[in-house]
C-alpha cells in the first residue's frame, strides 16, 4: 500500500484492521473518502457521546433523528470527537427558554436539505470512481487521489453563501407576499410535470432517463428563478412552484414554450392557482395548493390550467392571454371555473 494513503487514513482515525479489510473487499476508495470528510476514531456510542457533550441522551437521540439518521445499535461505538464537539455546539447555543419543538423542526429542515445535496455530492462523486476504474486505475492508487479532489474548503464558503443569499431573498419575499396577501392577492402556485413520463420512464434507457430528468430540472429551475419565483421542490417529474401570481403565470408561460422548444423534452403539463396558503418548513399547504396540483392532473400536454382566482390575480401581466374553458370537476374539490393561459 501506498505509504502516503496509510499514513493519511491511520492519521484520520482508521485502524489497521479496517484498512486491510477495506482493500480486500474492494472498498479503500470509500474508507478514504470517509476519512477525509470525516476523520477521528469512532470511539463512543449514543451515550457516550452525550455524557461527552454534556448532554441527556435522550436530547442526543432526538437530534440524531431530526438530522435524520436511524438510532444507531446500543453500545455501537460510530461517533467520533467531532460529532461530540458539534453536539456540545448545539447544546450551547440552546437557551433553556427556547422552544424545543421549533429547534428541532429546524433540524429537520436542515437535514432533508442537506441529505439531497449530500446525495447529489455522492452522485459526483461515484461518477469520478467509476471513470478512474474505467481508466484502468486500481482502487489503492483511486484512495490516494480521490479523496483530494474534493476542494471541501470551497463547498463550504459556497454552502455557506448559498444559504445566507437564500435566507435573505426569502425574507424579503415572505414579508413582500405578507403585504399582498392583506390586500387580498394572496401567493401564486404552479405544477408542472412531464406529459407522458410514466410511459417514456418505462422505454428510455437509464442513462436517456437520467439526461431527461437532468434537462427537466435545469430548465424548470432557471425559468422560475429567472421569473422571479422560487421551486418549492421536485417530487420524480412534478415541479411545484410560488410568487406573485403574475410572475407564477409568466414562469407557467415560460416553462410551456421551452419545453415546447426543447429537443430531449416532452410537452409539459401545468396547473395554477392563487390564493392564501400556509407556509411553513419552505413548503406550502391549503386547498390553493391541492387546486393547482389537481389542475395539472387534468391538463393536456402542452397546456396550462389556471383557476379564475389566479387568472384575476394575475391581471396585472397585460401581456398574458386566457381563454374560458368553462368548468371543470376537479377531484377532492368539485366544479372549478377554469381558464386556459395562452
Amino acid at each position: 500500500m501506498h505509504a502516503e494513503l496509510y499514513a493519511f487514513l491511520r492519521a484520520s482515525g482508521a485502524t489497521d484492521e479496517e484498512i486491510e479489510r477495506a482493500a480486500e473487499q474492494g472498498w479503500l476508495p470509500l474508507l478514504a473518502i470517509d476519512a477525509y470528510l470525516m476523520p477521528g476514531e469512532a470511539e463512543h456510542d449514543l451515550a457516550g457521546a452525550a455524557r461527552a457533550a454534556g448532554v441527556d441522551e435522550e436530547f442526543a437521540r432526538r437530534l440524531w433523528r431530526a438530522m435524520g439518521f436511524p438510532d444507531p445499535p446500543d453500545g455501537a461505538k460510530v461517533f467520533t470527537d467531532r460529532d461530540v464537539q458539534a453536539l456540545r455546539l448545539v447544546a450551547h447555543r440552546l437557551r433553556p427558554e427556547d422552544d424545543r419543538a421549533q429547534f428541532f423542526r429546524q433540524v429537520r429542515a436542515i437535514g432533508t436539505s442537506m441529505s439531497r445535496l449530500g446525495a447529489i455530492n455522492a452522485d459526483l462523486i461515484a461518477a469520478a470512481l467509476q471513470e478512474l476504474r474505467r481508466s484502468g486505475m486500481d482502487d489503492e492508487t483511486i484512495a490516494a487521489v480521490l479523496p483530494f479532489g474534493i476542494d471541501w474548503p470551497s463547498v463550504e464558503f459556497l454552502i455557506d453563501y448559498v444559504h445566507r443569499v437564500q435566507t435573505r431573498a426569502a425574507v424579503w419575499r415572505r414579508l413582500a407576499l405578507e403585504e399582498f396577501e392583506d390586500v387580498g392577492a394572496g401567493i401564486g402556485v404552479g405544477f408542472a410535470d412531464l406529459a407522458g413520463y410514466t410511459e417514456l420512464s418505462a422505454e428510455l434507457d437509464p442513462d436517456r432517463l437520467e439526461q431527461l430528468l437532468t434537462r427537466w430540472e435545469e430548465l424548470s429551475a432557471d425559468l422560475v428563478a429567472q421569473h422571479g419565483g422560487r421551486v418549492v421542490k421536485t417530487i420524480g417529474d412534478e415541479v411545484m412552484f410560488v410568487g406573485l401570481a403574475e410572475s407564477v403565470a409568466r414562469i407557467a408561460r415560460a416553462i410551456r414554450d421551452g419545453a415546447r422548444a426543447d429537443a430531449v423534452l416532452p410537452e409539459v403539463r401545468i396547473g395554477l392557482a392563487s390564493g392564501t396558503a400556509i407556509a411553513r418548513d419552505g413548503d406550502y399547504f391549503g386547498p390553493v395548493v391541492n387546486l393547482a396540483s389537481r389542475l395539472a392532473d387534468l391538463a393536456a400536454a402542452g397546456e396550462v390550467l389556471a383557476s379564475a382566482d389566479m387568472k384575476d390575480a394575475a391581471a396585472p401581466a397585460t401581456e398574458l392571454a386566457w381563454t374560458a374553458a368553462g368548468h371543470r370537476y376537479v377531484r377532492g374539490i368539485g366544479d372549478v371555473e377554469v381558464w386556459v393561459l395562452g
